[in-house]
Parts: structure tokens; C-alpha cells; sequence
């Protein structure tokens, strides 16, 4: 019994104990529950938002890749408005066609992007096409806007770019117009590639007479018709586009611009063989190198014919009437400057001029050579070096005044090896002792050690870098360039042509030689920005 006691009084005091250290546990366990309901409803407004945030951060997103699916399909379309054609010489070229070209407005589908959390089935596009041609004037920078094509009228004139302007969206239903709920809209420009990007046209002037010049002409139309008379007409202020010409590496004058679907290479300048005398010179479709559309400029800045595609023949281009509007017509070569001599703006080309013939061409004259002035080699009459037209041969052996020896190419900076610029007379390019002062030449030997240091050189190539590459640099570091001809009261020869001089190197277009015509090519795509 007293043990008994005892052990009940113990444990009435260990549970007296207890009771009295857990008092209030009822009141913080219900206040925990509170909070975290407090909390819990607190946060369900805040986690629907942030999912209906998601949802639509994600609609967007999908309007956006359904916009750029529908630039991603016009631009495959026209990338693939080509056709096999098979020129009249036999051979075959895959060209532009103008018959393929997709409509100005391009609709359709896409599967959505893998990933995408979202539950849309297909990305809808609506693509509006814009289509631009070159200007109508060589000084205007404004493009054309053409026609939309149709299956029953399609373009007749070879658009320079095109504006896609796509509209995509994220609902499987509803409008495609810019600005509509859940869409999407982005433009971009399309640059359609050509033969040549470093040939925009330009004019091809007689030498005389200067006030109130005369300039081959193709008449009123964009396309002359086949066997349409080329003549020489009143040049017009701007450089218009019926006087706009290219002097392409087959040797032809083609109309700029002068594409269709009858001539998908253009419309050039024809006088059938063999050559006669006050022969009719047309315009017919650009045929490749043939004889009959190959016009060599010479010595004299005459367009001189030939009759088999390998010699010159004693044909030159000759306006019927010197110093008059009208016909052009096969004669002499006579260095007439009213009647047979050509000044071709830069833009026309350089022709088949190239490191393959030999010649230095400049990039921003592109129809310009490097060339000795008069071919007076010992400076007797003339201080300077020019340059001058590039003159042309079918067999591709130019005048020696405008062949070059050059030192190897250099592709990187540091291994770069200096060398002489020689022509095949035996004199070398000279850089003067200051930029103020001109190229010359001076006499050397083929090899062995130039023991005159401004006779040095080094060539370049493609060294990766758009502003180092294709330069000439001297022994000081200056880079060869010509006079610019596009300033107020430019330093130039008696006929207009750029002098030769150093400066020091840039990235300018004046001091790339040799480089290929498509060296600063545009993008295809460019300018792509949200509406």
C-alpha cells in the first residue's frame, strides 16, 4: 500500500507536470493552420496569373514562329522561281524565271516548332509581297515598285527586291491582319542575286561632244524588242534606264534591267557575221560569248568586233551620223571622238578584265584598269599613272600598258612578301615619296634584289578581313588608290580618268584591287524587324 501510494503521487506529479508545460498548444497549432490557409489562398491568385502569363508569353511566341515559317516559305519560293534555259549557243544555264514567281500574297501553314509548350496544331501565315525594280534613274536611289504577277500577267520586268511582310498566328481560327488579336507581324527584304553585284549600269558616252552629250540608247521600252535598232540619243540627266548598260565577261553591252520571260538574260547589243560596213547593230537576246555580241574597247576606246571569238577584226560600234542622234552602225576604227569613241561611266564593268588577263582592276571604278598613261614608261610626258578604261581582247591578250607581273598574293599580314609590279616592257610601278605626290614608273629587271625600296610591293588577297583584303600596300604602308571621282572638282586626266596615288589604308572600295565582283555581296535576307 505504501508503495503504491508513493508511485501514484509520482506520476500525478510528472502528469501535473506535463500539463502545465503544454498549455496553449491547441491555440498555436490552429494559429499555424490559419497562416498557412491565409497564405495558401493568398498565392493561388498570384500562381493563376503567372500561369496565364505563360500562356500568353507562349501564344506570342508562336505567333512570332508562325510569322517567320510564312518568310521562310515566300522566301523559298522565290529562291526556287528558277528554270533550266538553253541559250543559242547550245548550252543550257539555270535563270531566273519571271514565269514562277509566287503572287504578292502567299498563305498557308506550318507544324509548330518541337518543344513549344502549347497546344496549337498548325502555325498560320498570311505573306503580303512587294516587288521593287532598280530605279528609273542611275542618281535615284527610290526603287520601282512593280505589278503583282499573275498566272495571266506575269512580271515582264526583273525585280532588284522584294518586302515580305508576314502576319502569323497563334489561334487555329480568326483574321490574319496585321494588328488582329493573337498575331504577329514581321518584314524582312529579299535581294535578288545577279550575275554581277558590282555592276549597277551606267552610261557609255562618245567622247564628244561634250555639251549636249550623246549616249547609247535602247529606247522608250524597259525590254527593246528583238531586232530593235540601238542608237545614240541625247544623254539624259540622271543616267535613265533605257541608257543604263553593263559590260559583261562575255564581252557584250547589255541593257540593264532588260530581262524577261522571252529573254531571261537580258536584251545586248548584235551585229550578225561576217562584219560589214554600215552593218545594222541591234539589240537581241544575250546569247553568252559569242562573236556577233562581243565588242573588245581597244587602244582608241573603240568597241572593235570580231568575227571568230578570237581575233579583232577592223569593225568598230560607229554612230551613223558623228555627233548626231541616230542609228548605231558597224565602221571604221578610226578614233573619231564624236562618232566611235566610248567614255563608259564606272558602273558599267569592267568587262572580261581580271587577274586572268593579267590587269588590275579597281573595285569602286570597276570599269577601270590600272594602266600606264600613253604608254610613256619613262614619265618623259606625263607624271602619273592612270586609271583607264579596261581595254578588252576576245583571246584575252590586252595591250601591254595595262598588263601587270605581280608579286605572290599575300592571305595573311604577318607572312606577306613584298615584291615589284612589273609590266611586260620592263618597267615597274613606283610609289611616290609622299601621298601628295603621284605613282609612277621606273625602269627594273624581272628578278633579283630590288635594291630600290619604293619599287616594293605587297599584294593581297582575300585575307578574311573585308578591310585588308585585295589592298596593294608600298613600302611605307600606304594603300595604292585613285583619285576620287566623286568630289567636288576631282583630280583627274585630260578624259576624266582617275590619277594614281597612295594614301593611307582603309576600308574603302577605292583601294581593293582584283576582288571578285560579288566581294561585298548583300545578304539575301535582310532587315527583318517586328511591325
Amino acid at each position: 500500500m505504501i508503495i503504491t501510494r508513493r508511485f501514484g503521487k509520482g506520476l500525478r506529479r510528472r502528469f501535473d507536470q506535463r500539463t502545465d508545460s503544454d498549455e496553449g498548444s491547441m491555440a498555436m497549432a490552429m494559429m499555424v493552420t490559419l497562416v498557412a490557409m491565409t497564405l495558401t489562398a493568398g498565392l493561388v491568385p498570384l500562381v493563376l496569373n503567372q500561369l496565364n502569363t505563360t500562356r500568353s508569353v507562349d501564344a506570342r511566341t508562336v505567333s512570332l514562329d508562325a510569322a517567320q515559317a510564312g518568310i521562310d516559305a515566300a522566301v523559298g519560293q522565290l529562291r526556287g522561281s528558277t528554270s533550266l534555259t538553253t541559250l543559242t549557243d547550245g548550252t543550257t544555264k539555270l535563270v531566273g524565271s519571271l514565269l514562277s514567281l509566287p503572287p504578292c500574297l502567299v498563305s498557308g501553314t506550318a507544324d509548330p516548332i518541337a518543344g513549344i509548350t502549347s497546344s496549337v496544331a498548325v502555325l498560320r501565315y498570311n505573306v503580303k509581297i512587294a516587288y521593287y525594280g532598280v530605279p528609273d534613274a542611275a542618281t535615284d536611289e527610290t526603287p520601282t515598285l512593280l505589278s503583282c504577277p499573275t498566272a495571266l500577267l506575269p512580271l515582264t520586268t526583273v525585280p532588284s527586291t522584294a518586302v515580305l511582310t508576314s502576319t502569323g498566328s497563334s489561334s487555329p481560327t480568326g483574321s490574319l491582319d496585321q494588328g488582329s488579336t493573337n498575331t504577329r507581324t514581321i518584314q524582312a527584304t529579299y535581294t535578288f542575286k545577279v550575275n554581277n553585284e558590282n555592276i549597277t549600269g551606267g552610261a557609255i558616252q562618245l567622247a564628244a561632244p561634250t555639251t549636249n552629250p550623246l549616249c547609247m540608247d535602247a529606247g522608250p521600252t524597259a525590254s527593246p524588242a528583238a531586232g530593235a535598232p540601238a542608237t545614240v540619243a541625247l544623254c539624259k540627266t540622271g543616267g535613265s534606264s533605257d541608257q543604263r548598260f553593263a559590260y559583261t565577261t562575255d564581252l557584250a553591252i547589255k541593257l540593264i534591267g532588260s530581262e524577261t520571260s522571252a529573254a531571261p538574260t537580258g536584251m545586248c547589243l548584235e551585229a550578225p557575221v561576217p562584219h560589214a560596213t554600215d552593218g545594222a547593230v541591234t539589240f537581241q537576246p544575250c546569247a553568252g560569248r559569242v562573236a556577233k555580241q562581243q565588242w573588245s574597247l581597244d587602244d582608241n576606246s573603240n568597241f572593235r568586233g570580231t568575227g571568230n571569238g578570237v581575233s579583232l577584226d577592223s569593225f568598230c560600234l560607229n554612230a551613223k551620223t558623228a555627233g548626231s542622234a541616230g542609228p548605231i552602225v558597224l565602221g571604221s576604227c578610226s578614233g573619231t571622238t564624236n562618232k566611235n569613241v566610248f567614255r563608259s561611266q564606272a558602273g558599267v564593268g569592267a568587262g572580261m578584265a581580271s587577274a586572268t588577263t593579267k590587269q588590275l582592276v579597281n573595285y569602286k571604278q570597276f570599269s577601270r584598269c590600272l594602266d600606264v598613261t600613253n604608254f610613256d614608261y619613262t614619265n618623259k610626258n606625263v607624271g602619273y599613272e592612270i586609271v583607264w578604261y579596261c581595254k578588252q581582247a576576245p583571246d584575252g591578250n590586252v595591250p601591254i600598258n595595262q598588263q601587270w607581273v605581280l608579286p605572290a598574293i599575300s592571305l595573311d599580314l604577318a607572312t606577306a612578301v613584298t615584291g615589284r609590279i612589273r609590266t611586260p616592257a620592263g618597267y615597274c610601278l613606283k610609289t611616290p615619296t609622299t601621298t601628295a605626290g603621284y605613282v609612277t614608273m621606273a625602269a627594273c629587271t624581272l628578278t633579283g634584289v630590288l635594291t630600290d625600296p619604293n619599287l616594293g610591293w605587297k599584294v593581297y588577297g582575300d585575307t578574311g578581313n573585308y578591310a585588308t583584303s585585295y589592298r596593294i600596300v608600298d613600302a611605307n604602308g600606304y594603300c595604292l588608290t585613285p583619285t576620287d571621282l566623286t568630289v567636288a572638282n576631282p583630280d583627274t586626266h585630260s578624259d576624266g580618268t582617275a590619277k594614281v596615288k597612295v594614301a593611307p589604308c582603309t576600308s574603302s572600295e577605292l583601294q581593293k584591287w582584283n576582288a571578285p565582283a560579288n566581294f561585298n555581296q548583300p545578304l539575301a535576307v535582310t532587315n527583318t524587324q517586328e511591325k
